[in-house]
């Protein structure tokens, strides 16, 4: 058995996946590694680099091309399938193609995983200029997910980084753990394969949550990752937003309790309406929205899902909740004064939640 299984979807990658190549060729010890490379059938020359800039990496590389584009969330589930029947592993980490990992990044994650009671290790997510990217991922309590201290400096992190989440440009996991998760939930897999793309990290920590274990950050582990947040005014049903939009609901329908989203459904309407009178730019068309979500959630496969979710769980919406946040600030992006106003107030609602619900 290999101590650590590494596995990166591509799609469109020719520009990146080669430096990140070279990085785990420089810092994996031979011999103790498998790395898989699953293609979503991309149109450019991103197998061609793997081809070439792979070669240093020898037998441990396996790539996999994809007839289609099977989605981030399928992918995966794949790719590890095809990882643990072949070449299996004790710790598994997933990596965003755009990544370039920095010396000792695997061995703080693996010995962070070796405490039983740790679901995901996240590595320390750094720009490509060394600010933090991102220090894990914080879940406002509406289901808005946003990398926390973006643009801070890697030298004045706080004392105890909280997350609800870890990053899954690069996030730990023992497949033990992971088994012993989705058999509690009914569940199979890593992601859940109908997100397709966007949130799936985040449902991966809720669910690492509501099994009783944790997602901690290992700040000793550092990893580049050139991301680019900006946020497009896009229209047709495929796009960034609009997925980001649609996810966050789903996952607040399959993973909190019935009288958990009775209670949030005043602050999710008038969510709706600030939306709706452009106080926060998101996805601007909501009726496409709110049909895609309604459809999904009538579906066979999702109302199956939430009943195994629900059934499985150990830990209260109480303690899910105080896991989470009212505050909407994001460090990428600009915070006006309609924001600090609105800001305040869903602090204020947070905390009355969190004293509110007991179950």
């Amino acid at each position: 058995m290999k101590r650590i299984g590494i596995i990166i979807v591509t799609y469109q990658s020719q520009r990146h996946i080669g430096p990140l190549l070279r990085s785990l060729a420089a810092t994996l010890e031979p011999g103790q590694s498998a790395i898989w490379i699953l293609d979503n059938a991309s149109p450019d020359a991103t197998v061609s680099v793997i081809e070439r800039e792979g070669k240093a990496l020898g037998p441990s590389l396996h790539v996999v091309r994809s007839p289609i584009n099977l989605g981030f969330t399928r992918a995966n589930n794949e790719a590890y399938a095809a990882l643990q029947a072949e070449t299996p592993c004790e710790n598994i980490v997933l990596l965003n193609p755009d990544t370039v990992v920095q010396d000792g990044w695997w061995q703080p994650l693996v010995a962070a995983l070796e405490d039983s009671a740790v679901g995901t290790a996240a590595a320390l997510l750094l720009l490509p200029d060394g600010r933090v990217n991102s220090r894990g991922n914080a879940l406002h309590f509406l289901g808005l997910g946003f990398v926390q201290g973006y643009g801070e400096s890697d030298s004045n992190l706080p004392e105890h980084c909280s997350l609800f989440s870890g990053s899954g440009a690069a996030v730990a996991f023992r497949p033990a753990a992971l088994e012993a998760m989705n058999v509690r939930l009914g569940l199979s897999g890593i992601f859940w394969e109908e997100l397709f793309l966007y949130a799936e990290d985040t449902d991966l920590g809720w669910r690492i949550r509501l099994a009783g274990l944790e997602n901690r950050l290992v700040p000793a582990s550092r990893v580049t990752h050139d991301h680019r947040f900006w946020l497009q005014a896009l229209d047709a049903p495929g796009d960034r937003l609009f997925q980001i939009e649609r996810n966050r609901y789903l996952l607040l329908l399959a993973n909190f309790k019935w009288a958990t989203l009775a209670l949030l459904l005043p602050w999710i309407v008038a969510s709706e309406a600030a939306l709706g009178l452009g106080l926060w730019k998101l996805y601007p068309h909501r009726l496409r929205l709110w049909r895609a979500v309604w459809k999904e959630a009538r579906s066979s496969g999702f109302r199956a899902r939430r009943r195994r979710v629900q059934a499985g769980r150990s830990v209260r919406d109480r303690d899910i909740l105080r896991a989470m946040t009212g505050s909407i600030r994001h460090g990428a992006l600009p915070f006006r004064a309609v924001d600090r106003w609105l800001d305040a107030g869903l602090r204020w609602s947070h905390r009355l939640l969190c004293r509110v619900i007991w179950w």
